[in-house]
């Protein structure tokens, strides 16, 4: 009789907004975890989940049971981070719950620019510095297109855009809430962008937002159609896209964004249709603040299980990704993003946590001219679709579709690779980035560096011609400036044998120098050439520069000719060198010498 009296009072409290709803007795057992951690002052937080223990059995009313077996619990009002500590912890003093987590809210993860044009960058030469870093023309040299591989993208939904229809299945919307959906329903098989404009006041808005359509945008760039004629094309172009709907006008909750990793995947959901075509790639490029918790993480494992490798952004706050999910969820692949200029991008998230970097352009020393940003597919709408468009975005989203696609490619040529052993392949074939806090590179870590497609897909196919220039390992790059109006390409030459050549001088015409402009500090551009070697660790390596062959070589200013440089490959890295040129022979003050 006790026990009844106090659930009609619960119960009744509940309805008031002041108490979590009472939960029905279970199996005893070690005391719940409450994840409280991802809770920030000055956010509102309404849904919240709840798994129950193995075996027991959760009445709550008015809420939806998700596919990893949680239920989605609602306060009658919103509640500050102290009111929501206060709720979990009600729920959590219930018998039978083995877990109490806030449902937190995710975002898109880059910023969507205007509706405008710029200079597209072609996709197999994303970073002109430093020389095709992603190489997907030299992938699909070898066959991969992407044929056969289905990528989920958690997104916004999609525009029937004539660029991505001939390769879009059948998706679905998970948003729940109608609210926030902007079709005004909820969850259906809909999965088509319809907008996520915000006007002032809406969803924390403080002016007129239009609509992103960033899941569009994304897709593009996965798999893009190719040789159609017209517009632009995807990394995988052969590759399948499903749209799952997962972000509306407010963005996005991980109850739905769990729901949504397990259909994408395969595995059925509660009132949702068994996905017809399970996706090898889930894309995720979006994310938020807080830990993994237990119910997305477990979604995140079924995904795993059923063969699906999650690709996910690491955000864009220039920060720590370890603290921001799901880039922080175990068994993802988590991207970094890269500017243009090669380099960790001002904007990416970065640390431990990430596994490798891509393009999501417009990094340290750009502005904001739309040529340094990703273009690909969108509408041409401010609110409502008006048709199809191409726009530029930035962010870690783009350099998770990157990865997505790249993903599609290897699994197109090697079907049967587990997401363990994908993880693998794109870490230990991606070129290291530099370290160092100088003026253009960045001191922190971003995973195993730029992915290098070809270098991959070789590898995974034991094919050869797959090697880059750097990759992971010990590398030295010489970055030499050199006067404007140099006449002819730098090369190489020294006692450069350590590298494996067996001979005492490198050929020339073997070492390609990159011609690249330097950004200094006020601006200006300083033309520059920049040449990579690559060798056993602990190598000592002489070298010094000529220019355009062996008779000119470099000299210093009383125009003998200059030693040869010495430099000692790092153990593990990449080491930096630098040069300026003054004089060659031949030219400037050594003429006739």
């Amino acid at each position: 009789m006790e026990r009844h009296r106090r659930t009609i009072a619960l119960l009744a409290a509940m309805m008031c907004g002041l108490v979590p709803p009472a939960v029905t007795a279970g199996p005893v057992s070690a005391a719940p975890v409450v994840a409280t951690d991802g809770l920030r002052e000055g956010q509102a937080y309404r849904s919240f989940i709840v798994t129950p223990e193995p075996g027991a059995a959760l009445s709550v009313a008015g809420t939806r049971t998700l596919a990893t077996g949680g239920e989605v619990v609602r306060a009658g009002r919103p509640l500050d981070a102290a009111g929501a500590r206060a709720f979990m912890a009600e729920l959590a003093a219930s018998p039978g719950v083995a877990s109490v987590e806030p449902d937190l809210p995710v975002a898109r993860t880059s910023t969507p620019d205007d509706p405008r044009y710029g200079e597209q960058w072609p996709l197999w030469q994303v970073y002109g510095q430093t020389d095709s870093a992603l190489r997907v023309d030299e992938a699909w040299d070898t066959g991969a297109d992407g044929g056969g591989v289905t990528v989920a993208v958690l997104d916004t939904g999609i525009r029937p855009h004539a660029d991505l229809t001939p390769n879009l299945v059948a998706g679905y919307d998970f948003i729940a809430d109608p609210a926030n959906t902007a079709d005004g329903d909820g969850r259906d098989g809909d999965a088509r962008d319809p907008g996520d404009w915000n006007d002032e006041g809406d969803c924390g808005a403080t002016a007129f937002s239009p609509s992103s359509w960033h899941g569009t945008h994304i897709a593009g760039i996965v798999a893009a159609v190719r040789d159609n004629g017209i517009g632009v094309t995807g990394v995988a172009p052969a590759a399948r896209v499903q749209p799952v709907r997962v972000l509306g006008t407010c963005g996005g909750l991980d109850s739905d964004i769990a729901d949504a990793i397990v259909w994408a995947a395969g595995d059925p959901v509660p009132g949702a249709p068994v996905n017809p075509t399970p996706a090898r790639v889930i894309n995720m490029s979006l994310g938020g603040y807080g830990p993994c918790g237990p119910t997305l993480q477990a979604a995140v494992d079924k995904a795993l299980s059923r063969g699906a490798s999650v690709v996910v952004s690491a955000g864009n706050a220039a920060a720590d990704a370890a603290d921001y999910h799901p880039a922080n969820c175990a068994g993802v692949v988590t991207v970094g993003a890269t500017g243009d200029d090669g380099y960790l991008a001002s904007y990416s998230n970065h640390g431990d946590t990430v596994e490798v970097a891509a393009p999501g352009g417009w990094g340290y020393w750009r502005d904001n001219d739309p040529a340094h940003r990703v273009l690909s597919t969108v509408d041409a709408g401010a609110r409502e679709p008006s048709g199809d468009a191409y726009g530029v975005m930035r962010g870690t989203s783009q350099a998770a579709a990157y990865v997505s696609g790249a993903v599609a490619l290897l699994l197109s040529r090697r079907p049967d690779l587990t997401p363990a052993q994908v993880s693998d392949y794109l870490m230990r074939d991606a070129r290291r980035l530099p370290l160092g806090g100088g003026w253009y590179n960045s001191a922190y870590p971003i995973g195993g560096g730029l992915i290098d497609v070809a270098r991959t897909i070789h590898d995974a196919t034991g094919t050869p011609g797959g090697e880059c220039t750097v990759c992971t390992g010990s590398a030295v790059i010489v970055d030499v400036a050199v006067p404007t109006g140099t006449p002819a390409p730098v090369h190489l030459a020294g006692t450069l044998s350590a590298l494996g050549t067996g001979r005492p001088d490198w050929d020339p015409a073997s070492v390609r120098a990159m011609r690249w402009m330097r950004t200094s500090w006020d601006g200006t551009g300083t033309p520059a050439w920049r040449i990579q070697l690559a060798g056993t660790p602990g190598a000592t390596i002489d070298y010094k520069l000529t220019l355009g062959g062996w008779p000119t070589v470099e000299r210093a200013r009383d125009c003998a000719e200059t030693p040869n440089r010495t430099v000692t490959l790092p153990g593990d890295g990449t080491l930096w060198a630098y040069a300026t040129v003054d004089n060659w022979n031949g030219t400037g003050l050594c003429s006739g010498a």
